[in-house]
C-alpha cells in the first residue's frame, strides 16, 4: 500500500463542475489519477451533439480533460464557446473536437484518449459507460422522468435513478483502475444527475464491493433545489448506498463560515447548507472528517477550493491505508 501522497493511486467519480475541481487539485499531488465521468447529459452543447451525431455527450468529459491539461493554451481553445451563428452557437470547441476524434477513432473512449494526448493530460479520463446513458428518475410519488435535463423541473423528491440501457458496461480500464487503486473518491456535485450516474456503468458496483481500500465522499455543502431539497449529509450517503451498496467509508464535510450575503443569495433560490448529522453518519459506520474546504472567493458562490479539497482527500486516504 502507498504511504506517500505522491504515490497514491486515485479513482475519482462524478461530473458537472465538482469533479474538475477535485481533479485540478489532485493532478499534481498523486501518482496515478483516473476520472470516471457521467455520460447521461442530454442538454446544451453535449445534448445537441448526442442527438445529431449519436456520440456520447462530451461536455463533462471535456471539463475533466481541461482540468488535467498540461497544455493550458490548448485547454483554453477546448473551453471556448461560439457566440455567433446558428448551428455553432453555444457549442464548446472541445466538444466538437472530441466528437470528431471519436468518429475518426471508431469509439468514444478512443476519441477521449486521443484528446487527452493532445492536451497532455496528467491523468486518465473515462466515460462511465461505453455508450450514452439515458437517465430514468423515479420519484417517491411514483412519477417517472426520463432525461437528465428535466429532472430539476419536476421538483419532486427523488427515490431512485436508473440508466438505459441497463446492461451498458463500464470501460474495462475503469474496473481495472478500481482494482488497482489505493483510494476511490466521489466528488462533490449533483447527487442524482452527476455522482450516482457516474457509478452506474456495468461492473462498477461489483468492483466497489470487492474494493478493500477507503471510499471517500466529498459531501455537497449546499442542497440543490429540485434534487436534494432538505437532504442532510446522511441522506446523501444513503442515496448513494441504495444504488451501489454501502461502500462509503469516509465523508469529507466543510467546516467554516459562509458569508451571510452568500447564503441569502442561495436561500432566495431555495438552496440551504447541508446539515452534517454526524451521529447518524457514525451510526451507519461512516467516518466524518471536517475541514475548511471552500474557496474564499465568493463571487461565484459556494465552491470547493481545489487545493484544500485535494489535500484533505490525500490525508484522509493515507490515514485509512
Amino acid at each position: 500500500m502507498s504511504r506517500d501522497g505522491e504515490d497514491l493511486r486515485v479513482v475519482a467519480f462524478g461530473g458537472g463542475t465538482g469533479l474538475p475541481v477535485l481533479l485540478r487539485g489532485l493532478k499534481d499531488m498523486v501518482g496515478d489519477l483516473v476520472a470516471v465521468v457521467t455520460v447521461a447529459d442530454d442538454g446544451g452543447s453535449s445534448g445537441r451533439l448526442r442527438q445529431e451525431l449519436g456520440v456520447a455527450p462530451p461536455g463533462d468529459v471535456r471539463n475533466c480533460l481541461v482540468a488535467l491539461a498540461g497544455r493550458r493554451r490548448l485547454a483554453e481553445v477546448f473551453s471556448y464557446r461560439f457566440e455567433a451563428g446558428e448551428e455553432l452557437r453555444d457549442h464548446a470547441v472541445g466538444n466538437i473536437i472530441i466528437a470528431a476524434l471519436a468518429d475518426m477513432a471508431g469509439g468514444f473512449c478512443e476519441g477521449v484518449e486521443q484528446a487527452a494526448r493532445f492536451l497532455r493530460a496528467k491523468g486518465r479520463v473515462y466515460p462511465a459507460s461505453t455508450e450514452s446513458l439515458t437517465l430514468v428518475v423515479r420519484c417517491e410519488d411514483g412519477t417517472v422522468v426520463r432525461g437528465e435535463s428535466v429532472v430539476r423541473e419536476v421538483d419532486k423528491r427523488i427515490d431512485r435513478v436508473e440508466v438505459e440501457p441497463r446492461d451498458a458496461p463500464a470501460p474495462p480500464p475503469v474496473i481495472e483502475a478500481i482494482e488497482e487503486a489505493d483510494v476511490v473518491v466521489l466528488s462533490p456535485g449533483s447527487l442524482f444527475t452527476s455522482i450516482i450516474p457516474s457509478l452506474l456503468g456495468g461492473g462498477v458496483r461489483e468492483a466497489l464491493a470487492r474494493f478493500g481500500g477507503p471510499v471517500l465522499y466529498a459531501a455537497n455543502v449546499m442542497t440543490q433545489p429540485g434534487e436534494t431539497s432538505g437532504f442532510t449529509a446522511s441522506d446523501h450517503v444513503r442515496a448513494i448506498s441504495r444504488h451501489v451498496g454501502p461502500v462509503i467509508t469516509d465523508v469529507l464535510v466543510h467546516r467554516g463560515r459562509i458569508p451571510a450575503p452568500v447564503l441569502d443569495r442561495y436561500a432566495a433560490k431555495g438552496a440551504f447548507p447541508v446539515a452534517v448529522d454526524r451521529e447518524q453518519l457514525e451510526r451507519e459506520g461512516v467516518r466524518v472528517r471536517e475541514a475548511d474546504l471552500l474557496s474564499e472567493s465568493w463571487e461565484a458562490g459556494v465552491r470547493h477550493d481545489p487545493g484544500k479539497l485535494a489535500r484533505e482527500v490525500c490525508e484522509a486516504a493515507l490515514v485509512r491505508l
